[in-house]
C-alpha cells in the first residue's frame, strides 16, 4: 500500500522583524493579532505529537523504516485481519511470517520483531530464546491503561496494575519462569456441553474439587455414575454408536490429537493427579502408568461411545454440534464469529454444560522478538494487537481470541455462548496450568500420547499396558530432549522455579 509520510509542520515559529525603530502602527497591530490568532488555535505540543491514532487521528510509525516482521504459528486465519487493520494504523509496513513449529526447535533464531502462536507452545519457544519478556514500558502502559482518568502514557508504580484485572486463565498462560512473557489475547477453556444428560453426578464432583475435597473414589464414584446414567438413556443405540466409532478411529490422519488428549486432560484434572501433573519435575519421570491415568482412558472411551462424533473432532465442531442438537455430548468450546445460530432441531433436549473446566493453553499470546531490531515499534504493534476493537475484529475469525469486556462481544446474542462465558468466569479461577503440557517440546509428547489413546479406544482392555507402553516412549523424549533442559523447563512451565 502507497503511504503519506506525515510531517509535522512548526505553525509556532517567531515571525521576524525588520529590526527598524520606527515601525508602523498597523504593523504592530498585525503581528499581534497573529500572535492571538496562534494562542487560540493552539501550537501542537509535544505530548500531543504522542498521542495515539485513535487520538489524533494520524498514523504512527514512520514509511520508511524497514517493515516489522511478524512470525505466525498456528493462526494463520488472522493474517489477513492484522495486515489490513495495521496498515490503518500506521504508516509502517509489517511483514507476516508463517512458521512451521515443528522446525523451530532446530532452526537458528530469526530477526523477527513479534511472533504470535498457541499457548502451549509457550515453553518450546522460550526456551529456544525466540523471545524475551514483555518489555518494563509496555507492561507500564497496560498497567495503567485500565485506569479511569490516567494517560496511556504514564508510568504506574505496580506495573502488573490492571493486568491483575484479567482473566486468571489468561494471565497464567502468559507467565513462564516467574515472567511476562506474553501477551494473552485470549484463552478459552474446555467446557463439556449435553444434551438429555444427567449432569448431576459431574456437578457434585466439582464442587468437591472447589473445596478441596476431592479423593480418588469421589472422583471414581462421580464418572461411574454419570456414565451408567448416560449408558443406559442410549442403550439401543449403543451398537450404532460403537460402529461409528470404529469407522472414524480407522482414518487417523483426519484426527484432531491435541483435542483428543485435551479432551483425555480434562478428565485426568479431576482426578489425584489435578495437582501433580503429567512429569515428576524432580524426577524428570512421566506418571502415564498410574492407576488414574488408566482409569481415565477407559472413561474417556466409554464417551467415546456415548458420543462418536464429537470425541476426535476440533473443540469449535465438538460444541456446535452439541447445540444445534445434533449430538447429545462434547467437549470444547463455542464458535465467535458474531452470528446467531440459524437452526436448532426440533426435538432436541435443553443444553446444559458440566461445570469442569480446563486450561489446554490454547489461547493465543504474542511475544516481543528475542533478536527484534525495532523493539520500540514491536512494543507498538503489540500494545496496538491488545486493543479492544483489534481483540473484537480477530475474534470473528478465531475464539482463541477474546475481548477484554463482555458488553463488548457481540456472540452474547447465543444463549449457549452466553452460559460458556459464564462458567468460565465463575470457575476459571479453579482451573490450574499442572496438567497443561507447555513444556519444552510437548508437541513430541502429546503425539505419543494421542496414538496410546486411540489405541485405547479401540481396545479399552490394554489400557494399563499401552500407558506403560507410551511411558517408555517419553522416557526415551525426556533423553533426547535433555533431562536438565526439561526440569528447567517443567519447573518454569508450573511455576515452580519462581
Amino acid at each position: 500500500m502507497e503511504s503519506k509520510k506525515i510531517i509535522l509542520d512548526n505553525p509556532g515559529s517567531t515571525p521576524t522583524t525588520t529590526g527598524r525603530k520606527n515601525r508602523s502602527s498597523l504593523s504592530l497591530l498585525t503581528l499581534l493579532s497573529c500572535f492571538v490568532f496562534l494562542c487560540s488555535t493552539g501550537c501542537p505540543s509535544q505530548s500531543s505529537q504522542k498521542k495515539q491514532i485513535g487520538e489524533t487521528g494520524k498514523k504512527v510509525g514512520r514509511v520508511d523504516l524497514p517493515p516489522l516482521k511478524i512470525g505466525i504459528v498456528d493462526c494463520d486465519e488472522l493474517t489477513e485481519s492484522i495486515q489490513t487493520r495495521w496498515q490503518e494504523f500506521s504508516e509502517q509496513q509489517i511483514e507476516l511470517i508463517k512458521l512451521e513449529r515443528g522446525k523451530i526447535n532446530n532452526t537458528e533464531i530469526p530477526s523477527l520483531d513479534v511472533i504470535l502462536y498457541p499457548a502451549h507452545f509457550l515453553g518450546t519457544i522460550a526456551e529456544t530464546d525466540w523471545i524475551a519478556p514483555v518489555p518494563t514500558p509496555l507492561l507500564q502502559r497496560l498497567g495503567v491503561g485500565s485506569r479511569p482518568g490516567k494517560s496511556n502514557q504514564e508510568v504506574s508504580e505496580n506495573l502488573e496494575t490492571g493486568i491483575e484485572n484479567w482473566s486468571s486463565r489468561w494471565r497464567s498462560i502468559a507467565r513462564y519462569n516467574g515472567k511476562w512473557m506474553a501477551l494473552p489475547l485470549g484463552g478459552p477453556c474446555w467446557v463439556a456441553a449435553t444434551r438429555g444428560l444427567d449432569v448431576e453426578p459431574l456437578s457434585q464432583l466439582q464442587q468437591a474439587i472447589s473445596s478441596n475435597q476431592n479423593n480418588s473414589s469421589i472422583c471414581t464414584k462421580a464418572f461411574d455414575e454419570f456414565l451408567a446414567e448416560a449408558e443406559k438413556s442410549l442403550l439401543p443405540s449403543l451398537d450404532d454408536r460403537r460402529a461409528t466409532l470404529e469407522k472414524t478411529l480407522k482414518d487417523r490422519n483426519s484426527i484432531d490429537k491435541r483435542a483428543l488428549v485435551n479432551r483425555f486432560l480434562w478428565i485426568l484434572n479431576t482426578s489425584e493427579s489435578r495437582y501433580r501433573g503429567l512429569v515428576d519435575p524432580y524426577k524428570v519421570t512421566p506418571r502415564l502408568a498410574l492407576p488414574e491415568f488408566a482409569r481415565t482412558a477407559r472413561y474417556l472411551q466409554r464417551l467415546a461411545l456415548i458420543e462418536p462424533t464429537t470425541i476426535l473432532c476440533s473443540p469449535v465442531e465438538a460444541w456446535e454440534k452439541v447445540a444445534e442438537g445434533n449430538a447429545v455430548f462434547g467437549i470444547g468450546w463455542p464458535r465467535s464469529d458474531g452470528f446467531q445460530r440459524a437452526t436448532i432441531r426440533s426435538d432436541a433436549k435443553p443444553l446444559k454444560l458440566i461445570p469442569m473446566l480446563f486450561n489446554g493453553g490454547d489461547g493465543i499470546l504474542v511475544s516481543i522478538g528475542r533478536k527484534t531490531r525495532q523493539s520500540s515499534m514491536a512494543a507498538e504493534f503489540m500494545f496496538w494487537l491488545n486493543r479492544e476493537e483489534n481483540r473484537s475484529a480477530m475474534q470473528r475469525e478465531t475464539p482463541r481470541i477474546e475481548v477484554l469486556d463482555i458488553d463488548n462481544d457481540a456472540n452474547r446474542i447465543r444463549e449457549d455462548y452466553r452460559e460458556y462465558q459464564t462458567l468460565q468466569r465463575l470457575e476459571a479461577s479453579n482451573s490450574t496450568l499442572d496438567m497443561t503440557p507447555r513444556f519444552l517440546q510437548s508437541d513430541l509428547f502429546v503425539d505419543s500420547l494421542a496414538d496410546a489413546i486411540l489405541d485405547i479406544l479401540e481396545n479399552p482392555g490394554i489400557a494399563e499396558s499401552r500407558l506403560e507402553e507410551c511411558k517408555k516412549k517419553w522416557t526415551e523424549l525426556i533423553d533426547a530432549t535433555g533431562l536438565e533442559s526439561l526440569r528447567n523447563s517443567l519447573e518454569r512451565s508450573t511455576g515452580l522455579s519462581n
